[in-house]
């Protein structure tokens, strides 16, 4: 196996890690996934292409620029971490709404409100591009070709979104959507609390 080989084959293991490893993005699309299968790979669909433009920005050396202005990822953070509390709210809202009114509601989650999640939760999220940063410094990926940079760019977010996909599917099985509905507003409220929980730990961390 060649070098350049090597590195991408350490970039896609570690994604592959990184990407089951529970954390905001996973909470979103479980929580659209157990209401519709449609919803939850809306929002696996709407993750990708952010991760390709902070892979490519990163590869770019757009991590130089946040270094050189702090006050930009500062502003990030706060965005998500008020985005993930606001999305975890009305989750919590949602689930104390009758069953018949919620699915006539004024504020029912649609594809494209589940696809705008998944791409402002990773767009505001000023740790991706540090993460992305420190995995390409890690595996020496800043030295491969531009070809070879521009696979990795693709290729570490597609493994992701393939991963959350495959989650959207399992939590709208019909098995599992079974377990589910019957203890559908315990369900809401939990998952909106994780998300409260997780932007709670966004605004309070630092750097």
């Amino acid at each position: 196996m060649t070098e350049s080989l090597q590195i991408l084959a350490t970039l896609a293991a570690a994604q592959i890690a990184i990407a089951i490893a529970p954390g905001q993005n996973t909470v979103l699309v479980v929580h659209a996934g157990a209401h519709d299968r449609r919803l939850g790979l809306a929002v696996a669909a709407g993750i990708w292409p952010v991760g390709i433009l902070w892979a490519i920005g990163s590869l770019a050396g757009l991590g130089t620029l946040f270094a050189a202005l702090p006050q930009l990822a500062e502003a990030m953070r706060l965005a998500c971490g008020l985005y993930l509390i606001w999305l975890g709210a009305k989750a919590i809202r949602r689930s104390f709404t009758a069953p018949v009114l919620a699915a006539v509601s004024a504020d029912p989650m649609t594809p494209a409100g589940a696809l705008r999640a998944g791409a402002l939760s990773t767009l505001t999220n000023p740790k991706a591009i540090a993460y992305y940063m420190s995995i390409f410094t890690a595996t020496g990926a800043y030295a491969l070709s531009p070809m070879e940079q521009a696979l990795a760019a693709v290729l570490m977010p597609t493994i992701s979104s393939l991963w959350y996909a495959l989650l959207a599917v399992f939590v709208s099985s019909r098995p599992v959507a079974t377990v589910i509905d019957r203890g559908r507003s315990w369900f809401d409220r939990l998952a909106g609390l994780t998300m409260i929980g997780f932007g709670a730990r966004l605004l309070a961390s630092r750097g």
